[in-house]
C-alpha cells in the first residue's frame, strides 16, 4: 500500500501558484512598432546644399529597406544668409533633397533654419544651426605616400602627421580617412599601368568591413599622426578634417558611442534626427603598395 505524500504535492501546488503569479505580473512582450519621422541633414561651410534626408524610422525586428523608408512628398525649405532655399527631392531617390542652383556655396559664421511639412503629419519639423569658421590645414602628407613593406613589424608613421588651424569655438574635430577608388590603382602612377587596386589584408578584418570605406575618428585638438592600421586600402585616398558646430558632434559622439537613441543629443524638434554643420579642410594622397 503506497502513502499518499501530502508534504511533496503541497510544495508543487506551491511552487506552481507562484509561478503563475510571476508570469500574470509580469508585462506583456512589446510587439506594437510606432513609426516616427527621421532627419539626418548637414551643411558644409563652401559646399552646395545637398544629401538632406527625411525618412521614415522602421522597425528593428524587420530588415532596413533604405528605399522604402525615404520619404520623398516633404516640403524641405532652409532659410539664412538672407534668403530661402526650397529644396528638390533627388528623382533617383538616393540623396534625399538638395538645393538645384549648385552655384550657391554654404557661409561660415552663418545662422541656418530648416523647415520640413510632411503630408499627412500635423507637425512642423524645425532645427537650426551656426555654421564654424573657415579653416585649413597647415601640414598634410606628400603625395604618393609609402606602406612599409614589412607588415608585419609597422613602423611608426612620422612622415604623415597632420596639422590644422584653430577653428573658434571648436574643442572636437573630426578625421575621415577615405579610399576615393577601390578599384582602380595603375591609373594614378606616373606612368599609368592597368594595375588594379587591392584592400589591406589583416587577421581580424572581416569582409564586411571592407563595405564601408573610411575610417573617422574624433580628434581632441589640430594635430594627429594618421596610424598604418587606420588604412583598409591602398590607392588614391582622401583626408578631410571637420569642425562640427556643436549639433553635429553631439550626433556623431552617439552613432560612435550610444547603443540607442538619445533625445538629448539631437538638435531637431518634432522628429528624431540631427541639422548640423561644419566646415572642412581636405587633401587626397596616393597610398603605395608595399609590394606588388
Amino acid at each position: 500500500m503506497k502513502f499518499i505524500n501530502f508534504k511533496k504535492i503541497s510544495f508543487l501546488f506551491t511552487a506552481l501558484l507562484f509561478i503563475s503569479l510571476i508570469n500574470a505580473c509580469e508585462d506583456a512582450i512589446p510587439t506594437d512598432y510606432i513609426e516616427q519621422k527621421f532627419v539626418e541633414a548637414y551643411l558644409i561651410v563652401d559646399e552646395p546644399i545637398r544629401n538632406i534626408i527625411v525618412m521614415n524610422t522602421q522597425p528593428v525586428n524587420q530588415k532596413f529597406d533604405y528605399a522604402h523608408s525615404l520619404i520623398r512628398d516633404a516640403n524641405v525649405k532652409i532659410i539664412g544668409d538672407g534668403r530661402e532655399f526650397i529644396l528638390s527631392i533627388d528623382t533617383a531617390g538616393e540623396l534625399g533633397y538638395y538645393y538645384p542652383d549648385t552655384t550657391y556655396l554654404v557661409k561660415p559664421n552663418t545662422l541656418y533654419k530648416i523647415e520640413i511639412r510632411i503630408p499627412g503629419y500635423t507637425e512642423l519639423i524645425t532645427a537650426e544651426t551656426n555654421t564654424p569658421s573657415r579653416f585649413k590645414y597647415i601640414k598634410t602628407s606628400d603625395y604618393y605616400l609609402q606602406y612599409p613593406k614589412d607588415t608585419v613589424n609597422l613602423p611608426p608613421l612620422d612622415t604623415f602627421k597632420l596639422e590644422w588651424e584653430k577653428v573658434p569655438g571648436i574643442t572636437f574635430f573630426i578625421l575621415n580617412l577615405k579610399c576615393l577608388d577601390t578599384i582602380e590603382y595603375g591609373k594614378y602612377l606616373i606612368p599609368q599601368t592597368d594595375e588594379k587596386n587591392r584592400r589591406i589584408e589583416r587577421p581580424w578584418n572581416e569582409d564586411w568591413m571592407f563595405k564601408e570605406q573610411s575610417n573617422t575618428a574624433p580628434i581632441p585638438n589640430t594635430k594627429t599622426p594618421v596610424v598604418w592600421m587606420s588604412f583598409k586600402w591602398f590607392g588614391l585616398h582622401d583626408v578631410s578634417v571637420f569642425a562640427p558646430d556643436s549639433n553635429y558632434l553631439k550626433w556623431f559622439l552617439q552613432n560612435t558611442i550610444k547603443n540607442q537613441y538619445d533625445p538629448l543629443l539631437g538638435s531637431v524638434k518634432n522628429a528624431i534626427g540631427v541639422f548640423g554643420s561644419c566646415s572642412a579642410a581636405r587633401d587626397t594622397f596616393f597610398l603605395k603598395k608595399n609590394q606588388p
